[in-house]
This record gives C-alpha cells, structure tokens and sequence, in this order.
C-alpha cells in the first residue's frame, strides 16, 4: 500500500516480496522497517531535575503573610521570572544546567486546566500567574451586630411598604486637570472600544487641584421576601465639586429634600442606609440636626438613619452601583476650561483643593463664579456618562448640586426650633448645654450607636397630625441574641420589644486584665494610691476578638509610648478623640505625608492599625493597640502639647477645667467638662504627692 501510494502503481501492490515482507511485520519482526525516533533522541531526562528541585523547595518555604487565613497571601515573593531563576541558581551547586525562561514558564501550573493551552504546561512546579483581588475585609467585633440590625430595617421596609428606602454613598473623587493637562480618572480595568487608528493617552499623577465627587442615591424598589434583591429600583446622581460643594450633612439632606419633593406620592416613613462616613455618620451631632431639618422639611410621620460596621461598607447596597458608574468613567481623562487671564493667574498658584479653598473663600472671594464657569462643563460630562447607563434596565437619573441657599434654606428649622443653638458649632459638647434642643430630642427622637430615629410626638401644638396610626410607628428594635448567645432572634420576635443595646459587643466590658507595672505606656499610679473623687486611667482591656486579631501586629513597645516619642495626632471617626502617633525618631517630611495621605484615605478607630501593613512605616509609626473608644484622652496628648490642652478628656469639649482641689493631691490632672462632671464621671488623675 505504501508503494502504491508513493509510485501510484497499483499493479505491483500485491508483489509476493513484498507481501512476505508485510507478513514478517505482523508476525513481530519490526527490524525489517527503520525506526526514525533514533534520528532524534530528544532532551536527555534528567538534565535540569537539580534545579527544579531547589525552585520546588522555595516555592514550598513560602508562606502566607497572614497565617491566621489560610490560603491567603498578602505579597507576591517573587518579582519576576528572572528573580526566580536566579534565587534557584544559588542554591543549586556550581555547574549545574539551568533552563530558559520559556522552560520555566512551561512547569507552571496551568491558569485554567480544561482550557487547549494546558496541554503545554506540565504542572511541575505549582505556582501561577494572579492578579491581587481587593476583597480583604476588615474585622470589626461589631459586623455580625450591624448585619442583624440591616435585616431588621429590611424587614420593617417589607412590612410597612408605605415608606421610602434609600441607599446613599459617594464615589471616590474624580480628578480633573488644568488646561491642557488632561488627568486619567484612574478607572482602568477593562478595555475601551475606540477607533483602531487612535491611542488613549493621559497624564497618570495626582498633582490635580481638584476633582469631583458623585454622590449616589438609591430609591430601592422594595421586594416582597427578605431573600429578594434590594439592589433595585432608581438610581440618582449628583455631581457635586469638591472646592465649593463639599460632602456635608447638611448638602445631603438638602439633596434628598429637593429630589424627594419633585415626588408625586409622598410616603410618610423615610429609611436611610449609609456607610457611615464622616458626613453621613448618625451619632454625630451635625448629621442628627441635618436629620431633623429633612424630618421637617418633607413633614414625615417618622425618619429612620442605619448605618453598617467601621470597614464594612461592602453591605451597603449603593456600593453595588459603583462599578457601574466605572464604566462611564473608564479610560477617560478630564480638564477644565480656561478661564480670564486674571483668575487663571491665582488658580495656577493653588498646590491643591485646600489652597484652593482658601483662595476662593477667603482671598479672593470674587473669583468665585469663574471657577465655577470653567468646572461646570466637567460636570456636564460626567452628568452625560452616567445618564447613559441604568440598573437592572432602569436608566440613571440625576440632578444639579443644590446650592447654598439652598442649604441655608434648610437649616432654618433648627432656628425656629432651637434659638440658643449655634449652628456654627454643632457638636456634642455644645448641644447638651441647649436645654430647648435636649427636650425636644427626649420627646421625638431615639438614637443609638448604628441607628438615630425621629418620629412625631402626640403633641398636636408641636407637631403635625401624623398620617399613619400610632401602632405603626414603632422604633425600630436593637439586635437582641437568642438563647444560644451565638445568633439574634429574628425581626418577628422583637418587632414590638422595648430593646436596647446589651447585646452590642463593643458595648460590653471585657475583664480587665492585670497591671504589671503602673509606669506602662505612661499611665497613672496605681490603684491604692488613688484619691477620693478621681479615677486614675486604665489599661483598656481587649476583648477576645481583638486579642485574635492584634497577633499578627506589632506590638508598641511599652517604653515607645511616651510624651517624648509623640510625632502627631489622629482622630478617630468614631469617637472623635485625639489619638497621638508614636515613632522612635523625628519623622522625616516624606514620613510626615506618608502618614498624612494614608490617615486621610484610610478611616482610623481606636485600638486598630495606623498604617496598612503594605506601607514602609508600618513597624516605624504606631498608635496604641489597648484601647478603644471608651478610653480616656491619653496623658501623653497633653503633655506633648499637640493640641488644644483645655479639651476635656472624656468627650473632647473645648474650654474644660482643671479641679484645682486634685491638683493639691496629683502632679497630673486631666481636664473635665462641667457636662461630664454633672454625669458623675470622675476626674483622671496621676502620680499623686
């Protein structure tokens, strides 16, 4: 058959040599047919296995950062394939053969094993190509708390259906560029269709002046299960300026009064479901005013705020919305337009927004609308992206920044409610001293650490006929465990409960534990040598939770938490008290940003890291681990003068006093409000006479 295929002769097919050869063949004489493989004897086995085996025994050396979750790496050990190679090399003994490149990359494990290219890989070395995913969480005692308390609001939306649910949330700031410097919006992550004979190109730093911030707005379509998706219904867009329309409570609420009063049917409950930042954060004095301006505004039967855990702003359902909006801000880059010769000339002097800020504000206030002429056509853009895109086949709305008469329009509740109220300095140390704010919030509103509540009073000279029965308008209930002490008892078995916040974990008290020493980390005497009438501050205790989590960081060096070692101060966003960072050494100025720009992207509460473990300053610069926001200001904050001195140290007043009858019997006395004083706290005092 193969001559006749070769000299297409079929009439000497069936020659008898050559049939007796073919028999020989079959009857196992293979001698008679050259074996061609022996022309290409292949790799020799066994040539690289001495290398191999010193990269396989690095790659089992290496192990997690974080050893607590397993299977999970924080840093990639290897830069590249070269480095690989080389760390290899060295461990293998002189002369040994070292394969290419390509060879190496040939004995990884394959990305995807049912795919055509995994044939080509031999899986000898286990490792592969990956991308870093941005999905680790951070712990908080009180996400599983914040969870229950979310399903609660979701449930009482489900079954009251005659109320308004909203999710707000901002993105994160879009910067745009000075004439003729157009500035990536950083939104990257896929591939853009443009023409093929175009480039996208963009200036890719952040010396940006300013930028945008969209403010988002979820009128959820509310289901009928609790199991149903929530991430439904309209969603409506602000794009508001960074220099002149900041982020505020009361910019907020002036947004959803306006955008809620173009309604055709109001509902008379309102729930809200933020993040929980700074402007947005229900226990701050300033977002519960702003609270009770909108609560009048709109005339509402009853307004509940919810907020989610530090570091858990996944749960809220606004952040779902966000990767929509990247793909109208993806591969885009921004400038403003050019504004007068005059005003270019001070805006070209501005290093960033808060220079900016201060020029428009207080310099040179007539250059106010010039700026916002040359940055109102970057806010139609964006406007225009973002209406191009929907959610769930529900297109994007959105509206103008409200202005400031606006906003001022708003606040003229809290004048005719509370007279004696400054509106210039809406904190919690000034408010408490209102007796006409302090009644009114005793009689219509209830507030806890996660949720603040607002209803109609029975009062018909001070508040308005309400719409629904009063049976409808229970507080909403606190989380309360079951009997197993491990879960929260559902929503239909506290619906009509007077709870409270016992079940809270950050609110419980942890054993305390032993003090070895009374001059660690600068803290006060010891117990017996306290004075009638003062306290002396303690160690915070850490709960187990805390304790599991801290393994892993560096622990302060008890000898480092001192007056002399304090470099700065941080707030914490929960408590709002001063916190002071540690270092061994002066902080260099390039260490000073460092600090800055990761205290400013990065929300610090008590007791939690400073710095993320990615940073270089991260063993160099710390706070105190062993505390949390029920501690005391620390003694070191007074005495390295950092700051105001005359705060007090339990809620941060300005103006507080010293007893001077403790500073007969204490070299140190902390300051003290006269509101805590009245509470019956007692002073915090050290190293007595």
């Amino acid at each position: 058959m193969i001559y006749k295929e070769l000299a297409m002769d079929a009439a000497i097919a069936a020659h008898p040599i050559t049939q007796e050869r073919l028999r020989l063949i079959f009857l196992g004489n293979t001698g008679l047919v050259r074996d061609l493989r022996s022309l290409n004897p292949g790799r020799p086995s066994g040539k690289f296995d001495t290398f191999f085996d010193a990269l396989s025994g690095q790659i089992e050396n290496i192990t997690a950062a974080d050893d607590r979750r397993h299977g999970v790496a924080h840093l990639s050990e290897f830069i590249s394939l070269k480095e690989m190679i080389t760390k290899a090399k060295n461990e293998c003994p002189e002369g040994t053969p070292i394969p290419s490149k390509s060879l190496v990359r040939l004995q990884f494990a394959p990305r995807n094993p049912y795919s055509k290219t995994a044939h080509n890989f031999t899986s000898r070395i286990n490792v592969q190509h990956k991308i870093q995913r941005r999905q680790l969480r951070v712990s908080h005692p009180d996400d599983h708390y914040c969870n229950a308390q979310f399903k609660y609001l979701k449930q009482k939306a489900i079954n009251q259906q005659n109320c308004t649910l909203l999710f707000c949330d901002d993105k994160a700031k879009v910067p745009f560029g000075d004439p003729g410097h157009l500035i990536s919006t950083g939104v990257r992550g896929k591939k853009t269709i443009v023409p093929s004979t175009t480039t996208l190109v963009a200036l890719d730093h952040d010396m940006n002046h300013s930028s945008l911030t969209p403010s988002v707005i979820l009128q959820c379509d509310i289901p009928k299960e609790i199991n149903d998706s929530f991430v439904r219904g309209q969603v409506t867009t602000v794009i508001n300026d960074s220099v002149l329309q900041q982020s505020s409570p009361f910019r907020h609420n002036a947004v959803l009064a306006k955008l809620l009063a173009e309604k055709e049917t109001m509902q008379p409950i309102l729930m809200k479901f933020t993040d929980g930042g700074t402007d947005q954060r229900n226990n701050i004095e300033s977002v519960k005013c702003a609270t009770i301006c909108l609560f009048r505004e709109l005339n509402l039967d009853m307004i509940i705020l919810g907020r989610c855990a530090p570091g858990h702003s996944y749960v809220n359902p606004a952040e779902r919305v966000m990767s929509i909006l990247n793909l109208g801000l993806q591969n885009v880059a921004l400038q403003r337009e050019v504004s007068d010769e005059e005003s270019e000339k001070y805006f070209k002097r501005c290093n960033g927004m808060a220079d900016m800020r201060e020029l428009l504000n207080t310099k040179k206030p007539e250059l106010k609308q010039s700026w916002i002429d040359v940055v109102e056509p970057v806010q139609s853009i964006i406007r225009n992206r973002f209406l191009r895109l929907s959610l769930k086949d529900v297109p994007f709305a959105a509206m103008d920044p409200v202005p400031d008469t606006d906003i001022d329009l708003l606040k003229r509740h809290l004048r005719e409610l509370f007279p004696d109220l400054d509106l210039q300095k809406l904190t919690k140390a000034h408010a408490s001293k209102v007796e006409s704010y302090t009644s009114w919030m005793a009689s219509h509103s209830r507030s806890r650490h996660y949720t603040f509540q607002v209803r109609k009073c029975e009062d018909l000279s001070c508040c308005s006929a309400p719409t629904l029965p009063r049976e409808q308008l229970n507080w909403l209930p606190d989380p309360v465990l079951d009997a197993s002490g491990d879960h929260y008892r559902p929503y239909s078995e506290v619906e009509d409960m007077d709870t409270d916040e016992k079940d809270r974990p950050s609110l419980k008290a942890a054993p305390k534990r032993k003090e070895k020493r009374t001059a660690d980390v600068g803290q006060p005497a010891a117990a017996e040598n306290r004075g009638e009438g003062a306290t002396a501050v303690d160690r915070e205790p850490a709960t187990s939770d805390q304790q599991e989590e801290d393994a892993a960081l560096p622990e302060p060096d008890p000898h480092l938490c001192t007056s002399q070692n304090a470099r700065a101060v941080v707030t914490c966003v929960e408590c709002q008290k001063p916190r002071v960072i540690y270092s061994r050494h002066k902080l260099t100025d390039r260490q000073t940003m460092t600090v800055a720009l990761a205290t400013s992207e990065f929300e610090y509460t008590c007791g939690s890291p400073l710095l993320p473990p990615t940073t270089s300053l991260y063993t160099k610069v710390m706070c105190r681990s062993n505390i949390t926001c029920s501690t005391t200001v620390e003694l070191q904050f007074y005495a390295s003068s950092l700051g105001r001195t005359d705060i007090c140290c339990f809620c941060t007043a300005e103006n507080s006093d010293v007893d001077t009858q403790l500073l007969k019997k204490y070299k140190t006395v902390l300051p003290m409000c006269a509101s805590c004083t009245s509470k019956g706290k007692q002073a915090v005092v050290a190293r007595p006479f």
